[in-house]
């Protein structure tokens, strides 16, 4: 049936929320799992409004040390899920979140997802990569809408980001 599971993480624990049912997945179907993170310079707080004047070099470095940061998480959670003897690969690639998650997905994958469960005019002002997947991939995708508790601490977060 489904010879991968893909699972986009993005270092958060809303993302890890998927995490239980893509292992549940993997083990019912004796599937590899490929935890993928995109590192995606427009979302990268150094970005910001002159981010497309910065050095060359420097936004190089830069975006080096998020690709190992990226890595280095990928490899904790792969550790823990290895050693309850899964099978688990991990990929850090660049570029917009959607696209590059779309296009990392072949015939014969299954992507385990988390959403918040957004609806409305929230959904619409922020925008969300579970929606445009959804929208856009060729395969299968199941999405898992996170605890009231780790929504509200989310949406607690963002609106504390954009009052300043």
């Amino acid at each position: 049936m489904y010879q991968r599971i893909v699972v986009p993480l993005d270092g958060s624990k809303l993302a890890e929320e998927a995490l239980p049912s893509a292992e549940r997945m993997a083990r019912l179907l004796d599937a590899p799992l490929l935890l993928l993170r995109v590192v995606d310079l427009t979302q990268l707080p150094w970005y910001g409004q002159f981010g497309g004047a910065m050095e060359y070099v420097a936004s190089e470095q830069a975006l080096a040390a998020d690709d190992e940061a990226a890595a280095s998480y990928l490899q904790t959670v792969a550790e823990r899920m290895t050693a309850s003897g899964l099978s688990v690969v991990t990929e850090v690639r660049r570029g917009p979140t959607s696209r590059v998650l779309i296009a990392a997905t072949r015939p014969g994958d299954l992507i385990v997802m988390a959403s918040h469960g957004r609806s409305g005019m929230t959904r619409w002002f922020l925008g969300s990569v579970a929606e445009e997947i959804l929208r856009h991939a060729s395969v299968p995708i199941l999405l898992v809408k996170a605890p009231e508790q780790e929504i509200a601490r989310v949406e607690a977060a963002l609106a504390t980001a954009n009052a300043t």
